[in-house]
């Protein structure tokens, strides 16, 4: 039996995701110090300065800003509202550690890639950009910048229209950016921080990551997906797997900073040494592979959801998709699977019926390293006696702790 692709049925939740095991707010270790030093200025920049700025001093990466939320419809209507008038909320920018004059944008990439695309001519797909659906200016139906920049009404209108910007200055500590992202994100709509680890962190390894996960593969079937994840749950998850079988980073309960001092150490090696995108590509296909074998042991709707009760939860785990890929990214452990169809789904539903400490390890404060560390012991040392396997937990920094490994 090959090792390939599945094809599961599609179903688009925005309660399919657990985030319990996600980066959050807790993560981040800021004190009200961090804060004495922070200079904020308000000033109101035209949409012609902000594009200029645009590629400059503000970056807006193409490579990371595929990820665009808003639909075309969506970026007409904004359009509109500059050509109205209308009041729009600010931008919020940080300078660039060691860069006066750069920034980081912290609120509004959306609307300045917005601005950026309409004036350039063409969507970041290369599609070009003419507004449709417009409910009041109803007259620009149909049009470029490029059937209007001429025009001395509407060209100068656009381009001499103001947009509150504040910049933050003097900031010291990265976790500061952080906690004002959480705090600007955290309505009924939570965006992902990796967009944010991409500005503050960037180099050849999460560029490579961005890249990789636009292409519709096993990831995506496993979140239920049909292109590439706006609030890039895929990135994080190829991020975390690639991180907790990484050897050389230690986890000790901060999921941020664990992401953050993997990626750092990545983009480092990423720049050092020309063999290592090889080396991340070849784990990454593991763990397509591990999804693939997964999905065929236990399920489309079942693999890497929490069993309780005698039942599967509908939500995706992700505390339970890194000791699952992180064993079923092991060929020896396919191959078992493969000659022992549906024992390792057994072993996993009798895990979680008579595991206590496990099942919490994948449902309250999964972060924590000793929950982490519970889980991965538990799963592997239950795999390691069944089938004689000998497969290593992650490297995790658990203090003072006695846990307790099933046999």
């Amino acid at each position: 039996m090959t090792e390939k692709e599945s094809s599961p049925q599609w179903e688009d939740r925005d309660n399919f995701e657990v985030d319990g095991s996600s980066e959050d707010a807790e993560d981040i270790r800021v004190l009200p110090v961090d804060f004495e030093q922070l200079l904020i200025a308000p000033s109101d920049w035209t949409v012609s300065t902000i594009y200029d700025l645009i590629g400059k001093q503000l970056q807006l990466d193409p490579a990371y800003q595929r990820r665009n939320v808003w639909q075309a419809r969506a970026k007409s209507k904004f359009i509109e509202s500059l050509f109205l008038g209308i009041p729009i909320p600010q931008i919020l920018l940080a300078s660039k550690a060691g860069q006066k004059n750069s920034f980081l944008v912290l609120d509004g990439k959306q609307r300045l890639t917005t601005i950026k695309e309409f004036i350039d001519g063409q969507f970041i797909d290369g599609r070009t950009f003419k507004l449709k659906g417009l409910r009041i200016l109803t007259e620009l139906e149909g049009k470029s910048w490029a059937d209007l920049e001429s025009d001395e009404d509407w060209g100068d209108r656009l381009r001499n229209e103001p947009l509150r910007t504040t910049v933050l200055r003097g900031w010291q500590n990265e976790a500061v950016l952080y906690e004002i992202f959480y705090r600007l994100n955290s309505g009924s709509v939570k965006l992902s921080p990796m967009e944010l680890r991409m500005s503050l962190l960037p180099g050849n390894f999460l560029k490579f990551i961005v890249s990789w996960t636009e292409k519709i593969g096993p990831v995506h079937h496993l979140l239920r997906k049909r292109q590439p994840d706006a609030r890039m749950s895929d990135v994080e998850l190829a991020i975390r797997y690639l991180a907790f079988k990484d050897q050389k980073t230690a986890y000790s309960g901060d999921l941020k900073m664990f992401l953050d001092d993997f990626c750092k150490d990545e983009n480092t090696e990423f720049s050092s040494n020309s063999q290592k995108q090889n080396e991340c590509e070849s784990l990454l296909e593991q763990m397509n592979l591990a999804i693939n074998r997964g999905m065929e042991e236990f399920g489309e709707k079942l693999f890497c959801r929490k069993y309780s009760d005698g039942n599967y939860e509908t939500r995706f785990n992700r505390a339970v998709f890194d000791v699952m890929i992180g064993a079923l990214s092991i060929s020896e452990v396919r191959d078992w699977t493969r000659q022992n169809p549906g024992e390792m789904k057994c072993m996993y539903e009798q895990l979680c019926s008579t595991n206590n400490d496990f099942i919490k390890s994948v449902e309250s404060t999964t972060k924590s390293p000793s929950a982490t560390s519970i889980r991965f012991s538990a799963w592997y040392s239950l795999l390691n006696k069944r089938a004689g396997f000998n497969i290593s937990i992650p490297d995790i920094k658990i203090p003072d702790s006695k846990l307790q490994v099933v046999g």
